[in-house]
């Protein structure tokens, strides 16, 4: 059988936000970079007959998915002081101008990735800085699955930003015949660094070339009174968006925590999804997301990190903060959820449903292994567990990430013991 193997360990796959299939001794059969066959690995052996078994010393799960963050923010996470405006302006626009030199882009972007596969997220939706060739350089260090834009900054921004951002839809032409429609994402960063007329050309033409969008919308008050007076004839910040021919089932719109009954009505409509950032929003005080305003809706959302709001871009951190929160809002959440969330979800989120995010055959071999424990195999009290513990811990708890079947090699100076 060419280029096959045979993985053994325990193995937990996302069905849906309500349940999921686990194994305590299962099989994973990957052909061709792909998985040809899941289950109890007595079935699963069958299938392959004289194939070596390869042991895995715990739980495999699939790859990570991660449909909000900021790659040029990555060096910068965890240093917020303020409240979200004033943090843009005094850490996070400073630190992208530094994307003006095409060596800091290439080197960042290359530590991003590896970073990235350390921590499990195989694939995901990221702003770039708005320099295009930013955008190129994460594009051309890219390992695993992603769609990328440059964060487009018109108006209210710094100048060097503004002066480097691309306005007009042509000069995202070149962009977008590098990566192609599967990986280029059209990304206003909100509407506060944009005008109406922008943001109307923009939707035009991501609507003619079928684009996927990712922007923000809602993320705190101080925000929606600056909306408010930038766009006075608009009925709230989500119809901003709404009028501009932004809004559809692949948009994906960060936060949202702050939306009045009309708009939840517009977004259930439209069929966009969010991006629901637990640790960001939890990290600058922004609020709290309505999850059952969400489920009454049924607006689908899938889990991103948002670093460098976020304090970690290990979705480990983000599944824990998930349960935790809503917990302490008196909101039911199941570890099943936080799992499909940052998995499965994240896939459908990104147009890849059907290739990725799950452990079942024809998809992908993107899996991560995680440390089991000892003793009998308990999937909720396992899962809980391995989502406990400090941002620095849960990036490196991870003891591989594998892409179409191989493992992907360590960062400089670290090992993977499981590969």
């Amino acid at each position: 059988m060419p280029d096959c193997a045979l993985f053994r360990g325990a193995l937990v796959d996302p069905v849906d936000e309500v349940s999921w299939r686990a194994e305590a001794d299962a099989g994973l059969l990957v052909e061709g970079g792909r998985i040809r066959a899941a289950g109890p690995f007595d079935a699963v052996a069958r299938q392959a007959p004289g194939q070596e078994a390869i042991p895995l010393d715990g739980v495999i799960v699939p790859g990570f998915t991660d449909i909000h963050i900021h790659w040029v923010q990555q060096t910068v996470r965890g240093q917020y002081a303020d409240q979200l405006l004033p943090w843009l302006k005094t850490h996070i626009w400073p630190a992208e101008c530094r994307y003006g030199d095409a060596d800091t882009a290439a080197r960042d972007a290359r530590l991003f990735f590896s970073d990235m596969l350390r921590a499990g997220t195989t694939m995901g939706m990221a702003y770039s800085s708005p320099h295009p060739h930013a955008t190129r350089a994460a594009f051309g260090a890219m390992r695993g699955d992603w769609r990328l834009g440059p964060a487009l900054m018109t108006a209210n921004s710094p100048p060097e930003l503004v002066a480097a951002s691309p306005r007009d839809p042509a000069d995202l032409k070149p962009l977008l015949a590098a990566l192609g429609t599967r990986h280029f994402a059209l990304t206003p960063r909100f509407a506060v660094s944009a005008s109406a007329a922008d943001l109307r050309a923009w939707g035009r033409w991501a609507a003619r070339h079928g684009l996927h969008i990712q922007t923000h919308l809602a993320e705190s008050p101080g925000e929606l009174e600056e909306v408010a007076r930038l766009f006075p004839d608009a009925r709230d910040y989500t119809d901003v968006y709404d009028a501009a021919g932004l809004l559809g089932p692949q948009t994906v719109l960060g936060h949202c925590l702050h939306l009045r009954e009309r708009e939840w009505e517009c977004l259930a409509a439209r069929g966009a999804w969010i991006a629901h950032c637990p640790t960001s929003n939890e990290a600058l005080q922004s609020g709290c997301f309505d999850l059952a305003s969400a489920r009454r809706h049924r607006v689908p959302f899938a889990l991103g990190s948002d670093v460098g709001a976020g304090p970690s871009h290990s979705m480990l951190h983000v599944m824990g903060a998930f349960l935790r929160l809503h917990r302490a809002q008196g909101v039911a959440v199941r570890p099943e959820e936080a799992l499909y969330r940052a998995t499965h979800a994240g896939a459908v989120c990104m147009g890849r449903g059907g290739e990725a995010g799950r452990l079942v055959p024809g998809r992908r071999a993107d899996f991560v292994l995680l440390p089991r424990g000892s003793g009998r195999f308990d999937p909720r009290g396992w899962f809980e567990d391995i989502v406990t513990g400090s941002p620095a811990e849960l990036e490196a708890r991870p003891l591989g990430t594998w892409l179409r079947g191989t493992c992907a090699p360590a960062p400089l100076g670290e090992s993977r013991p499981a590969c």
